[in-house]
């Protein structure tokens, strides 16, 4: 666009620069999430989320290293509440199995 200003083509260059805008912009938001939800299985909300907290504690890594760690957060209270019910199961087994031993 700034090549199109030098040259004297203010229509093309303030085309490009609209396209740019409204086009290209919009295409990387929504193509960033849908990549996300489909290869990572992760929620539109939590990248939109770990982008805003990632931003301002890592700089420009934020982009990557805020959704990353908020989905390993996730991640991590998943695998806490299924080894917690695992070990609840596997009490109840344990109770039941000496109830029936008596």
């Amino acid at each position: 666009a700034l090549l199109q200003f030098a040259d004297g083509n203010n229509f093309a260059a303030w085309a490009m620069l609209i396209f740019g805008f409204v086009v290209i912009i919009n295409i990387d938001n929504v193509l960033r999430f849908m990549i996300a939800k489909k290869v990572g299985n992760i929620h539109p909300i939590i990248t939109v989320i770990g982008v805003v907290i990632g931003i301002p504690l890592f700089g420009i890594l934020g982009l990557v290293f805020g959704p990353l760690l908020l989905s390993y957060f996730f991640l991590l209270i998943k695998i806490y509440e299924t080894s917690s019910m695992a070990t609840e199961r596997l009490e109840r087994i344990k109770t039941i199995q000496e109830h029936e031993g008596l």
